[in-house]
């Protein structure tokens, strides 16, 4: 119910098994590129990943919404149109029934956090592309400024923080998302079992006084 489907573990194989056929002498710039380029692809991967859930939340979360907005409308209008026109009169009995139905539309939407999540994957999505695009542009201003093939220690040093500090922040923003995602799921919850549990407990109280 609350599952969240996890990145292919393939791109992250991928990943290390390029690593592993990289050259071993780290001092080589072409190597260097190559780790730049692999840690890329695997970031983007998790950019489509974030793109994927975010799709698939916006359209369920579309159809319930439609679902709560139609039914909700027909729950008010119902009553309304079976008071002035006899012609309507058979609609007066779809009011609650079609209130209710709205109410499960968007308790649906809640419980499985279809509008919610949809926002909070939009937003991993949006953050992690704005860091690669920005890493990509300064990592292209660095090798420009450092033509040449093999590289000193401390060119090694800088390039080595400034690609840290890449995984660093990408790590961050998936971490963020995915506590933000553990948080809805709890609260989610709660939530549902506190609307069940004051259902049963009005159940109860007619159920002794029915008059």
């Amino acid at each position: 119910m609350f599952a969240k489907t996890p990145p292919k573990p393939e791109s992250f194989k991928v990943f290390l098994d390029a690593l592993k056929s990289i050259n071993s002498n780290r001092h080589d710039k072409q190597s260097l590129i190559r780790i730049v380029e692999e840690v890329s692809t695997l970031m983007q991967s998790n950019i489509d990943f974030y793109s994927t859930l975010s799709t698939r939340h916006s359209a369920r979360a579309k159809k319930t919404r439609w679902i709560a907005i139609i039914f909700g409308t027909l729950g008010v209008l119902a009553p309304l149109l079976g008071g002035i026109n006899e012609y309507f009169k058979a609609l007066v009995g779809w009011g609650y029934p079609a209130l209710a139905i709205a109410g499960a539309a968007m308790l649906v939407d809640r419980s499985f956090g279809y509008t919610r999540g949809h926002i909070r994957y939009v937003i991993a999505r949006l953050e992690l592309k704005h860091l690669l695009t920005n890493f990509q542009v300064q990592w292209s201003m660095w090798l420009a400024n450092h033509p040449e093939n093999t590289l000193a220690p401390e060119q090694l040093k800088e390039a080595e923080a400034f690609l840290q500090k890449f995984i660093d922040t990408a790590h961050e923003i998936v971490k963020a998302e995915t506590a933000a995602w553990g948080i809805a799921v709890v609260e989610d919850m709660q939530e549902l079992k506190n609307l069940i549990g004051q259902n049963a407990k009005a159940k109860q109280d007619n159920a002794k006084d029915p008059g």
